[in-house]
């Protein structure tokens, strides 16, 4: 007997299947991603903003043709299958246990819940701090951090990083009680080089270590310059850092692209046991979106012609920020590709995790939340639209123990914390 739920389905059944293909067609194009370069045509570069709504619309439509048991189920789960190794870049199903030593030990202040083996493995941090310019925006303790700087020094004190990749850094006059000043007086954090810009976006390198008298600390860059421009160059520390404790053989600073932005390329060779690596630390052009132009996409107000102005306003500086990041992929990729040691990368990229930038890069590097991560790890701290825009790659000869966000809304973006082994 034929039910009214039977006429519908046969009206819907075409109607259906056109949409079944469609989604399966935009799922081949998000796949094709690291091929489909932004600066052939600007929307390519809003591919990627799709994998999500074309993936729950393969699966809907998935158990829609198995309910009335029709065989074109099997479009949406072959082509679901097609990019098993892309779904791990937007999302990884790890258990959840023993997770997040680091945000608990920031929580209870117990560091000693931490196990870690220094002989063999090594930490590292990537992290845009905003230029602290939040304060207490959220508390999930009682105990929480008196600022975003508080927050920076109890981090480093509780993770005890070898390696840190700073974004969006400022600090004034160490002289004055400041930021680079707590860090040298800290009793826990003895013992750093940090790698850093002055206000001519000159790269420098200094000692942060109490032991040491100030005037005693900072190295010249590149033996250019008197002891008074060198000193002169720490009155404005602005944009990257770069902090390790292990020798610095040499080091710089590439500007890429951008004269008016902080960011760039800084990159630092590091001694390591009998190892030598390269260290890059990136901050690539930001899509410059702020959230009032954010507001009607979240509140999902769009049919006003004020809104509807604001989402072409958006998607042209998504686009345009895509081509720019493409160009300054391949001077990065240049620069990694004559390297004669072994590479890791961090810093804030600001685009999707699976787009043509980002995918350039990475070439023949692990990505730790790839081989640790865990749910979707989105970095941008923001409410949607959100994404993991944060990373730590490294060379496959190491591997990778541990990945952990600490979601501590001290900055528009959460620290990423990698364990990394020999």
């Amino acid at each position: 007997m034929k039910t009214r739920f039977d006429f519908l389905w046969r009206g819907l059944r075409t109607t259906l299947a056109g949409i079944n293909l469609l989604l399966a067609l935009g799922m081949l194009g998000v796949y094709a991603i690291p091929w489909l370069d932004p600066r052939w045509l600007a929307p390519l570069a809003l591919v990627g903003f799709l994998y999500y709504p074309l993936l729950a619309g393969l699966i809907i439509c998935s158990v829609l043709w198995m309910i009335r048991g029709n065989v074109r189920f099997w479009i949406s789960v072959v082509i679901i299958a097609l990019g098993w190794k892309v779904h791990s870049v937007w999302w990884q199903w790890q258990w959840p246990s023993q997770s997040t030593p680091y945000t608990l030990a920031l929580v209870q202040g117990d560091l000693q819940k931490v196990p870690f083996d220094s002989n063999r493995n090594w930490k590292v941090i990537s992290y845009n701090v905003g230029t602290f310019k939040l304060q207490d925006p959220s508390s999930v303790t009682s105990k929480s951090f008196s600022s975003s700087r508080d927050f920076l020094i109890k981090l480093l004190d509780a993770v005890q990083p070898d390696l840190v990749g700073l974004q969006d850094f400022v600090s004034w006059e160490p002289s004055k009680s400041d930021l680079l000043r707590s860090l040298r007086l800290h009793p826990g954090l003895q013992g750093y080089t940090l790698l850093g810009q002055d206000a001519k976006r000159r790269s420098f390198r200094t000692f942060l270590d109490a032991s040491i008298p100030f005037h005693s600390q900072l190295f010249r860059n590149q033996g250019k310059g008197s002891d008074d421009e060198s000193l002169e160059m720490l009155k404005w520390v602005s944009g990257m850092v770069m902090l390790t404790r292990w020798p610095v053989l040499d080091h710089g600073y590439q500007n890429l692209g951008e004269p008016s932005h902080n960011g760039g390329m800084m990159w630092a060779d590091i001694l390591m046991a009998k190892d030598t690596l390269r260290w890059v630390n990136l901050h690539l052009a930001s899509n410059q979106i702020s959230p009032p132009e954010l507001s009607p996409v979240q509140a999902l107000e769009l049919k006003s012609d004020s809104s509807q102005r604001t989402i072409k306003g958006i998607l042209r500086k998504i686009a345009f920020s895509a081509r720019l990041r493409a160009e300054q992929s391949d001077l990065i990729r240049a620069f990694m590709d004559e390297s004669p040691y072994p590479l890791l990368v961090t810093g804030d990229f600001n685009d999707l995790p699976y787009s043509f930038a980002v995918k350039r890069i990475q070439q023949r590097l692990k990505d730790s939340f790839e081989s640790k991560g865990q749910g979707m790890g989105n970095t941008y701290a923001r409410t949607f639209p959100s994404f993991r825009i944060d990373h730590v790659m490294v060379d496959p000869r190491f591997h990778v123990l541990s990945h952990e966000l600490v979601r501590f809304g001290y900055s528009d973006h959460y620290p990423v914390v990698a364990v990394l082994g020999r």
